[in-house]
């Protein structure tokens, strides 16, 4: 089992930070593996490649779907941070799959699509959802006001993440299934895939906040295999 696992490099990323673009680009170089395979669903990789195809979306109207309202300003929060930063949302995954056509590698976008994510937010409890929309103008308005260095020094503090998540899972137990651990299944099993498909490395750019659980649930699959 070890040597399979072995063979997938896991680079923890935050979002919209500066090093962590730096970090995907190094590890790449240096791997050197047969495929990247990144944190990103077809959707988004297209919303990445062609901005200004896409700027609509960033305006659009809040339009009285709790979960489509939720994404929106999941993404009004991060593009708060990316903008004081100078590091853009999937900036560090475009990076790691610029380093990785450099150095010939096959790219592999591993994250659930968008619209699956959204519709499973449909069966989270409206109370969970009406909680977490209303607490993040506030959190925008935190990152924008506190300067997103304090928050992102915080983030990389051994255990940060970590106890986030966890704090996350205890107040809003229905939407962390859907935006975590559903994802951490869909990860791993798209990791497992690649592995079984190709010899040689992976390197896998996922959000800091997934990597625990996609290794065990990876870690399964295999000694399930």
């Amino acid at each position: 089992m070890g040597n399979q696992f072995d063979r997938v490099v896991f680079v923890a990323v935050i979002h919209t930070d500066l090093d962590s673009v730096e970090e995907a680009r190094r590890v790449v170089r240096e791997v050197k593996p047969t495929v990247v395979a990144v944190e990103l669903d077809h959707e988004r990789y297209e919303h990445l490649s062609n901005p200004d195809a896409h700027k609509e979306i960033d305006t659009m109207p809040l339009t009285g779907d709790t979960a489509q309202d939720l994404m929106q300003q999941f993404a009004a929060m991060e593009q708060a941070l990316g903008g004081i930063t100078g590091s853009n949302v999937g900036d560090e995954m475009m990076a790691a799959i610029e380093e990785g056509r450099a150095v010939g590698a096959k790219i592999a976008l591993v994250d659930r699509p968008m619209k699956t994510t959204i519709q499973a937010m449909m069966r989270v409890p409206l109370d969970e959802l009406y909680g977490l929309t209303k607490m993040l103008p506030d959190a925008t308005q935190d990152i924008e006001e506190s300067g997103a260095t304090d928050i992102l020094d915080m983030l990389k503090q051994d255990g940060a993440v970590d106890d986030i998540i966890e704090q996350f899972r205890s107040e809003f137990p229905g939407l962390a299934k859907v935006l975590i651990e559903e994802r951490d299944q869909y990860l791993a099993q798209a990791l497992h895939f690649i592995l079984n498909d190709v010899q040689g490395k992976i390197v896998a750019v996922l959000g800091a906040g997934h990597i625990q659980g996609v290794e065990t649930a990876l870690e399964k699959l295999i000694a399930d295999n």
